[in-house]
């Protein structure tokens, strides 16, 4: 019941809204697009190997029912009016590939950043004006205009802000009875200040000391204390005046300009799996609560075989059925295979049940039909998001070949379920087309007017089904619609006989879950972001190379990995670095000398015996570096 669920779950996620989707049509309900396309030096037709030394592949595994893989590729061009046709975008594109219960689904991710020009309408041409040339530019403007207007108004009004000795602009006051409103106030007031005084003067009750003004700070209460506060106020008068006569005097400095600064140029990325990084880092995928809900899988051949499988299993409940058209005078196998064409009346039943498709270039369900035209060029096929059925038709499968007859029998006589239009005037017989299949059996027979008689023939042991039964007098308008719909609930009927029949997203959900339990990778954080990072990182130039073939104690031994890294370690550890020239390992070294060699491992890097040969090739030894 639960992997039901789930698949419900998942088939609504996937395909409410969007079946059937664009020119795929309602043939394809997953995407054909695999982790090889579209990449550079990557030109096989199927998942190859390849991929997991690529460094803009990588692939993960979440909630522990989907696998998830990300490949960044180098971003097309889309002709004619395309979704980013005049915007600012980034330079590669992030493919994900999710495979889960439903089927597999690819979305193309291609980072944003504003309209055609962007960085046009970001920053100027020029260079950026400095900010502090222009805030002291303001500033001086502003004091100047104050002390002009200082020096014309020669008695200052109530209202009017006073100055003083450094040229601050002191607050005004309003008087005592006016209350401070929104209406009478200005940029200079103290509005709190002018609200206690209002207060304390029309509310002599509130006040608590009758020489204590609300609007005044409360007196020392020793008089040490009055005179430390006094002290203490005038170091810091003194020292904003010191700061403001030193900021007037640094205005016209060169000392305190900045320096023109120009916008970066856009680089490319380091990394060939940056935007893949940074859409991961977008998701939160890289939180510690999603640790347990996202890692990394072992990447192997086994692996591969298994995806390619995965790939291959159907998504929906299929069906092949066949149909027969038996013409007047009919009764034997011979003269019914041999047949090549129809009644119009026949020909618009089967339009009915589906629509036609070329069998050499559908890529949905071909019920065992063959692409190369030899069973035929085009055959009815009936779609939805959850199950596909194709019809065998016994007029389209060609009847000229010597075997014409024996090629149209394993087809049709291998079907559960058979449809047989019979215009012959006796009643058609199981035992026409002799098969060991054929559980049910629906015959169709023209009554004239426009209406059928279809007589409905199962074997004893398949339980009821419908929506049809034996003996329904139908009309042609609704008979096509009727009988797919019977023979599709036959087949159904059939296969719950089967003891080992699973139904299509119970097969999907063991091979899921058989992938993840045994290709999963438990790796550290530390490990997690590092192969996030560079899913393929670049090998050390500086590792030894053998002389010869290794031997025997050299297969025993762990590998020498890296000096350069060797001597990060050293160098990170806060310990005096002794440099030293390392003496190769060749085949003359016993195992005791190897045993007291320090070897150390670079992490990420894979021995000398599963490097590709044109690796070590390109690679240095260790003994050609000098000791400083």
């Amino acid at each position: 019941m639960s992997s039901l669920l789930q698949g419900w779950l998942c088939h609504l996620l996937h395909q409410l809204g969007h079946f059937p989707m664009g020119a795929l049509g309602a043939a394809q309900l997953t995407s054909l697009v695999a982790e090889h396309d579209d990449v550079l030096m990557l030109h096989d037709r199927e998942l190859c190997k390849e991929i997991f030394t690529a460094p803009n592949i990588q692939m993960f595994v979440l909630n522990n029912s989907a696998i998830m893989s990300l490949v960044e590729v180098p971003s097309q061009e889309v002709p004619g009016d395309g979704t980013t046709v005049g915007l600012t975008t980034g330079k590669s594109q992030v493919r994900v590939i999710v495979r889960d219960m439903s089927g597999k689904f690819a979305w193309d991710c291609l980072t944003l950043y504003g309209p055609n020009g962007c960085r046009a309408g970001s920053f100027p041409p020029g260079p950026v004006p400095d900010p502090c040339l222009h805030y002291t530019t303001q500033r001086r403007s502003g004091s100047r205009s104050v002390s002009s207007d200082s020096r014309d108004k020669s008695s200052p009004s109530r209202a009017s802000p006073s100055h003083d000795c450094s040229g601050r602009r002191s607050p005004a006051r309003r008087p005592p009875d006016l209350l401070p409103l929104l209406e009478n106030t200005q940029e200079n007031y103290d509005n709190l200040d002018d609200l206690l005084q209002y207060v304390g003067h029309t509310s002599p009750e509130c006040v608590l000391s009758p020489s204590q003004p609300l609007n005044s700070a409360a007196k020392a209460a020793h008089e040490l204390a009055s005179l430390h506060e006094a002290d203490t106020i005038q170091l810091l008068m003194q020292q904003q005046g010191q700061e403001l006569s030193h900021g007037e005097r640094s205005a016209y400095s060169s000392e305190m300009l900045a320096k023109t600064t120009t916008p970066p140029n856009s680089t490319d990325p380091l990394s060939p799996f940056q935007y893949s990084r940074l859409l991961l880092e977008n998701f939160n995928f890289f939180a510690w609560e999603k640790r347990p809900k996202f890692d990394l899988m072992k990447k192997n051949e086994k692996l591969l075989r298994e995806l390619r499988n995965l790939d291959s299993q159907a998504c929906r409940e299929t069906h092949k059925i066949a149909v027969i058209y038996v013409a007047e005078g009919q009764e034997d196998k011979n003269s019914i295979f041999m047949n090549q064409s129809a009644s119009p009346a026949f020909e618009q039943f089967v339009a009915g049940l589906g629509w036609e498709v070329d069998l050499e270039a559908h890529t949905g369900y071909n019920g065992g039909l063959e692409t190369n035209r030899s069973t035929g060029r085009t055959a009815p096929y009936y779609a939805t998001s959850f199950l596909e059925v194709l019809f065998h038709v016994s007029t389209r499968i060609p009847a000229l070949e010597k075997d014409a007859v024996t090629k149209k029998l394993r087809h049709l006589g291998n079907d559960e379920v058979h449809i047989v239009w019979s215009e012959h005037t006796r009643d058609y017989r199981r035992g026409i087309i002799p098969t060991e299949f054929c559980d049910v059996l629906v015959v169709i027979y023209p009554l004239g007017n426009w209406l059928y008689r279809v007589q409905i023939n199962p074997k004893p042991e398949v339980p009821s089904f419908g929506p049809l039964f034996d003996g329904a007098i139908v009309d042609h308008k609704v008979l096509p619609a009727l009988v797919r719909a019977t023979a599709i609930n036959a087949g159904r009927a059939v296969n719950s006989l089967k003891p080992a029949f699973r139904t299509y997203y119970e097969h999907r959900a063991q091979a899921l879950e058989n992938i993840i339990q045994n290709y999963k990778e438990q790796t550290t954080f530390e490990d997690f972001c590092s192969k996030v990072l560079a899913p393929a990182p670049a090998r050390s130039p500086l590792v030894l190379r053998r002389s010869g073939p290794p031997s025997n104690s050299d297969r025993s031994s762990p590998q020498m990995g890296s000096t350069l890294a060797a001597a990060l370690l050293d160098s990170d550890s806060g310990l005096p670095t002794v440099h030293h020239r390392t003496r190769p390992v060749t085949m003359s070294a016993s195992v005791g000398e190897q045993a007291s060699c320090p070897q150390r491992t670079v992490l990420g890097t894979p021995p000398l015996k599963e490097r590709p040969p044109s690796v070590s090739r390109s690679q240095t030894t260790a003994s050609s570096v000098a000791p400083h």
